[in-house]
């Protein structure tokens, strides 16, 4: 019997291993695809690739950042990882060994779920684990050194259990290493051991660490790398001014604190985290290790800290499950559940849960269905021909997606900060240094453009950029800006005129009676990687004072009526809004046009739409010309013949 049960541990600790296996590849290959298919669309990847990038040059400043990479976040962590990073100098090393910490981290859950329960359950736990949909939004989410807390939190608790306080301590410190928040979880631990009856050593060491930790990394080190350009306390401004001002009002404040925590959103947060579990945490008294941690994100201004969608629920995972292990144990000690429910319908029921939430929540089982939106397309063709005419040791500015393939080199630049007008969460104006040579700008990226654009605000800021750094253009197709500084270029993003000029083709379109689409002239053709760039220039009147916020839609139509290709073209790029018009007023644009090369000769029709950005709606456009509007309120643009030679 004895050796029927080893050999049934041994297959199960491999089915294990298969598991993590399976992940960590699953998720490499989608880590891949994400990053060759410019699906990074934040600059948390490109501040930490720059950063070890600088570390191996001998520096630690982030121009990203605009300070040295320690005053944003204390992780130290990343001095450790430094060695591998010289051997695979690649964005790509960091996405991996976030998989391999998310992955590996696992194992040491199984250890406890074994040691507590048996090696079945614990199958059970490493297979919802590994559904569990907020590791796989902190897998996807850019790279962050706060997933490698994950893993060393869930070590340090193993060797709690087995009382190895050598490799309890040197996981603790692995474990403050990452980030400056990890003592609200730390301190804790010390209380914990407390109501546990452990030695003194066991509980003074992990209060007395994380709070000198917290103290000294939070109160001293920050604010000297940081010089207020990035200022966290903002996002608790609504209790206190500073770091001691928030404790106290917490402290003080129970029920105001209550009300802030008891919100729906929040309540849908919380109940997210446990459901995937069938909130078994909630019945083992470890998951008050992750109070503190995760008081800190409810307690947050920034609403993503109260979603499971991105990397905050890093470092409260570990607890999730190790909590969930013993509300588990505790519940099948319970002697009518003892005697009436097998075991394995128990666990089953487990399973369906978390496959369920995972359904319901993702991403795991979607990704798996929907991998080929990874995939690259012409655009992404399209964007890597445009970062190959960047020099490799240039200085750049750019939007977020290019960030991560520009971020080996000491001059990089993210430009929402052009766009706010400040730095990331701060009251500092940021102002662009001088002498940075490349500007590469997508006009649509969605970040930037619908979360950091103030109508009022952002388009005088572009337009400043514009101005101030004497940019030209040196290519641009789509939404796609190539600007090099000092460069004559044929092209503008607008002119405003005294007069319309002589027209090609005249569409004489307008929408709501206040803007009209005067036409367009076709300028002429040239073949690119995968496709065609047309070459037009669009002409605008403001039949009045123009209100809306409007962007334009291209839809490219095949034979058969269907739509194949929408491209969203910001009016004067954004640079020069509609909602700054007066009337009369005769506004130019230069626009390049992406015809796909699986576009076929006199296959294809092309027609432009109106849109309200703040609204998202679609306008219908009128016209008096014979057959310039199609029955769905677009202007049909005719006369391509020169894109078919």
């Amino acid at each position: 019997m004895s050796n029927y049960n080893s050999r049934n541990e041994a297959l199960i600790e491999k089915l294990v291993w298969v598991l993590i296996y399976l992940y960590i590849l699953f998720f490499g290959y989608i880590n891949f695809l994400k990053y060759q298919s410019f699906e990074y669309k934040d600059f948390d990847l490109a501040v930490y690739a720059q950063t070890m990038w600088n570390i191996l040059h001998g520096s630690i400043y982030s121009s990203i950042l605009g300070i040295d990479f320690l005053g944003n976040h204390a992780s130290f962590i990343l001095f450790l990882i430094t060695p591998i990073y010289f051997v695979f100098r690649h964005p790509l090393t960091l996405l991996f060994l976030q998989t391999l910490s998310l992955g590996i981290a696992v194992y040491p859950i199984y250890l406890i779920a074994k040691n507590e329960i048996n090696e079945t359950v614990g199958l059970t736990i490493v297979f919802v684990y590994l559904l569990y949909p907020p590791l796989g939004y902190v897998n996807l989410f850019e790279f962050h050194p706060t997933v490698f807390a994950t893993s060393f939190l869930v070590f340090m608790f193993y060797y709690f259990k087995r009382q190895n306080f050598k490799r309890f301590t040197l996981f603790m410190i692995l474990s403050l290493f990452c980030q400056e928040n990890i003592p609200l979880i730390i301190v804790p631990v010390g209380i914990y051991a407390f109501f546990t009856k452990r030695s003194m050593r066991w509980i003074l060491t992990p209060v007395f660490l994380g709070i000198v930790w917290f103290l000294v990394v939070v109160g001293k080190v920050i604010p000297h790398f940081n010089n207020y350009t990035i200022q966290f306390i903002s996002l608790y401004r609504h209790l206190g001014k500073s770091i001691p001002e928030v404790f106290e009002f917490v402290i003080t404040h129970p029920i105001e604190v209550g009300k802030m925590i008891f919100t729906k959103q929040k309540m849908i947060f919380i109940s997210q985290i446990f459901m995937p579990l069938s909130f078994f945490s909630l019945l083992g008294p470890q998951v008050l290790i992750i109070s503190l941690a995760l008081l800190q994100h409810l307690l947050s201004f920034r609403q993503t800290e109260h979603t499971i969608y991105y990397h905050y629920t890093a470092e409260i995972i570990p607890f999730i499950f190790i909590s969930a292990i013993y509300g588990i144990k505790r519940f099948l000690r319970i002697s009518y559940i003892k005697t009436h429910l097998r075991q394995g319908v128990f666990l089953l029921l487990m399973i369906t849960v978390a496959v369920t939430s995972n359904i319901h929540l993702g991403p795991q089982l979607g990704l798996v269905s929907s991998i080929n939106r990874f995939k690259k397309d012409i655009w992404d063709c399209q964007k890597e021909r445009f970062l190959n005419i960047v020099p490799t040791d240039a200085s750049v500015i750019a939007t977020f997606e290019f960030l991560p393939k520009l971020s080996h080199r000491k001059d990089l630049y993210s430009f929402h900060h052009i766009v706010m007008g400040f730095y990331t969460l701060s009251d500092k104006p940021y102002y662009l240094p001088k002498g940075v040579e490349y500007a590469l700008i997508d006009f649509n990226d969605s970040l930037t453009f619908n979360s950091f654009y103030i109508p009022g605000r952002a388009d005088a800021n572009l337009r400043n950029f514009i101005i101030a750094n004497k940019w030209g253009i040196v290519d641009m197709l789509g939404s796609l800006v190539l600007l090099k500084r000092d460069h004559l270029s044929k092209y503008n993003f607008y002119q405003v005129l005294k007069k319309i000029p002589r027209i090609s083709n005249t569409t004489a379109a307008s929408v709501d009676n206040e803007l009209e689409f005067v036409g367009y002239d076709v300028n002429c053709r040239k073949k690119i990687f995968r496709g065609k760039q047309v070459e037009l220039t669009f002409y605008w009147k403001a039949l009045k004072k123009v209100k809306r916020d409007y962007g334009n839609f291209i839809d490219i139509i095949d034979e058969r009526g269907k739509l194949r290709y929408r491209f969203i073209k910001p009016i004067c790029y954004r640079i020069f809004p509609t909602y700054l018009w007066q009337r009369q007023e005769i506004v130019k644009e230069d626009y390049n046009l992406l015809i796909p090369e699986d576009i076929k000769k006199d296959t294809y029709s092309i027609r432009i739409g109106m849109f309200d950005y703040k609204t998202k709606k679609i306008y219908p456009m009128f016209s008096s010309l014979p057959d310039t509007i199609d029955n769905g309120g677009r202007v049909n643009l005719i006369n391509l013949e020169s894109c078919h030679k």
